[in-house]
């Protein structure tokens, strides 16, 4: 069985998801090289580079963001899976538009764009493993739909600690409920980083089962 739209859809997710990853070190480096500029007035010039490096992390992450719409929008044609995280990427840019731009003065509002944002990515990155666990079972791969079990478990832990936290800030407020939740917190992001780097090479075997059926199927 063929899959020619979603072998194409899940290089350019994958694709899009190292430019990503590349723009995030970019703005972590540049924002230690800035803070360090900052407390050095004989420095202090050289922070001007760091409104480079924002612009050009920027330009990346849009590009990336792009090229993952393009790629879902893609994989669709052959997964109706995708469909979803078709819905919940466009969802996640107007909640981000929303949060920025219109309501950023409103702790309330923030606060439930901020939840629906998690939804929102949730969903995302929930059927785009769901569609490449079909295509795998499809194509005979067991282990690959089996592995993608494992990191919905990863995520749904995280999403405990997480809900955890929401709890605490809803009933003590944002900041005191972070530190008093710090522990979950902490838990929750070690997870989350754990379930990007799980995801990030789950797509990539993906890519790479696609092309040996492409390879295979010719």
């Amino acid at each position: 069985m063929k899959y020619p739209n979603a072998s194409i859809g899940i290089r350019r997710i994958y694709v899009s998801e190292i430019i990503a990853l590349i723009a995030s070190i970019i703005t972590a480096v540049s924002s230690v090289i800035f803070m360090a500029c900052y407390e050095d007035p004989a420095l202090i010039a050289a922070a001007g580079v760091f409104n480079i490096a924002v612009l050009v992390s920027l330009s990346i992450f849009i590009f990336s963001y792009i090229m993952q719409i393009t790629g879902i929008v893609r994989a669709t044609k052959d997964e109706p899976a995708f469909r979803v995280s078709l819905i919940a990427i466009i969802a996640a840019l107007v909640i981000t538009v929303l949060e920025c731009f219109f309501f950023a003065g409103n702790p309330l509002v923030t606060f439930i764009l901020e939840l629906a944002g998690d939804v929102a990515e949730f969903f995302l990155v929930h059927y785009i493993i769901h569609g490449i666990m079909h295509i795998s079972d499809h194509l005979g791969r067991d282990d690959i739909a089996k592995k993608g079990k494992r990191i919905f478990r990863v995520i749904y832990i995280a999403i405990g600690f997480e809900v955890i936290v929401r709890i605490f800030e809803v009933i003590f407020g944002k900041k005191v409920g972070e530190e008093l939740a710090m522990p979950f917190g902490l838990a929750a992001d070690i997870l989350s980083v754990v379930e990007y780097i799980l995801f990030l090479s789950y797509i990539g075997k993906a890519n790479k089962l696609l092309k040996e059926n492409e390879t295979t199927a010719r």
